[in-house]
């Protein structure tokens, strides 16, 4: 594992790496600063610091100014990249070791089960169905995609897939009071 991390990431896989990170850290950022629905008095309500919002607050500047710059950088990058090396949807780079992706794969699915089964904010969307449901299955079904797409080396999938997840999150954000 440690040769794995230590190695140079090829251009492509750099670019779309940047791209990803920026484009996450951008939308965690914006929600931190914009407090949609009051979902952040909402979560530090639930983990007991009597509803302090101020340090997510701080949290989310940072990245709403840090994730654009690091996405621009992999946008840049990625329109650098000519002929073969510019990656396509199922561009495959290297991936992980057939054991370690189904270790990870297993992993991200028992967690996912034991959301389902302890989070009350996921089993209140399946049971007011419609839409919300419809969220909540695409969250997870999408990350899970994700995480398989990027672990066997199909990169840009897995950050279309981490895209759609995000999206999916964010509808059950936004229609958390109609549940």
């Amino acid at each position: 594992m440690y040769t794995l991390a230590s190695q140079q990431m090829s251009a492509p896989d750099s670019a779309l790496f940047d791209l990803m990170w920026g484009l996450g850290a951008t939308a965690i950022g914006w929600v931190a600063l914009i407090n949609p629905r009051g979902i952040l008095e909402w979560i530090a309500l639930r983990r007991g610091n009597g509803g302090k919002v101020w340090p997510s607050r701080v949290a989310g500047g940072v990245f709403a100014v840090v994730g654009p710059v690091e996405a621009i950088k992999g946008i840049h990058h990625l329109l650098e990249l000519k002929g073969p090396e510019r990656p396509t949807v199922f561009h495959r780079t290297s991936g992980l070791s057939p054991v370690l992706a189904a270790v990870m794969i297993v992993a991200v699915l028992l967690v996912a089960a034991h959301a389902w089964r302890t989070n009350d904010f996921l089993q209140e969307a399946w049971t007011a169905g419609g839409l919300p449901r419809v969220c909540a299955a695409l969250a997870t079904l999408a990350a899970l995609l994700s995480v398989t797409f990027t672990v066997f080396g199909y990169m840009t999938a897995g950050i279309l897939c981490s895209a759609a997840a995000a999206v999916a999150a964010a509808g059950l954000v936004l229609l958390r009071s109609r549940v």
